[in-house]
């Protein structure tokens, strides 16, 4: 079984408005295929963030240094079938995703902040070595998790992928990621983040699209929007 994802897209993230997200999707229904999990309706993520003991990421995100990354595990659906640990290493709007498919077992024990468990994957995985790498010696844990209900579409041509982020939520408390009632706290209520991500160029019809709509591009950090306390707490 291959347990690693490898992506190098260009991002770009947009804060839109309910009532024109929803114009938007009318659109793209029209023009796209949505994703195959989102067939009949928006699906749930939820990311457990984990951070160094001196809270470097979110640090750097907030001065807005150059070259950063994120650490996250993900799951769909509230469900164990599909979790991933992934890092997230960004230049301006440049992205390169490693993604770890990991055992429902061994992303229970990341989320309780044992990452010793990720040994089991170096004999065949240089995302789990550079992971431990960057854990162990930034003594990172987990920090903050968050969910919100996505709609996706695809496009062959440059690896096109737009997301609809809706209800953005988080906790700082319950870092169970497979917690079935978790208290949120509501990051977006009339907001959705829109994110259009491609390799090489984004077609022609779609810059239209976005023009259209008069949409102006942003540096939003669901990450960063998600520690409320810890933010508030420091700053």
């Amino acid at each position: 079984m291959d347990r690693e994802i490898y992506s190098l897209r260009k991002e770009i993230k947009y804060i839109v408005p309910l009532g024109k997200a929803l114009a938007i999707r009318e659109q793209l229904d029209r023009l796209l295929q949505r994703d195959e999990h989102c067939a009949d309706g928006p699906y749930l993520v939820r990311s457990l963030y984990f951070d160094s003991v001196n809270q470097i990421d979110f640090a750097e995100k907030l001065a807005g240094v150059k070259d950063r990354k994120k650490v996250r595990l993900r799951i769909y659906g509230g469900e164990a079938s599909l979790c991933k640990l992934e890092i997230k290493q960004k230049t301006d709007d440049r992205q390169q995703k490693l993604s770890l498919l990991v055992s429902p077992s061994d992303a229970a024990a990341l989320s309780r902040g044992n990452i010793r468990v990720l040994q089991n994957y170096f004999e065949d995985s240089q995302t789990s070595l550079k992971a431990y790498g960057i854990m162990a010696q930034g003594q990172y844990r987990p920090v903050s998790q968050i969910a919100y209900d996505r709609l996706a579409y695809t496009y062959p041509m440059y690896d096109t992928r737009i997301t609809l982020d809706m209800n953005v939520r988080s906790s700082e408390s319950n870092l169970d990621i497979f917690a079935p009632d978790v208290h949120y706290t509501p990051i977006l209520r009339e907001d959705v983040v829109l994110e259009v991500k491609y390799s090489g160029k984004l077609m022609g019809f779609l810059s239209a699209l976005f023009a259209q709509f008069h949409l102006t591009q942003g540096a939003y950090s669901k990450y960063c929007a998600g520690r409320p306390v810890y933010y508030d707490f420091n700053y």
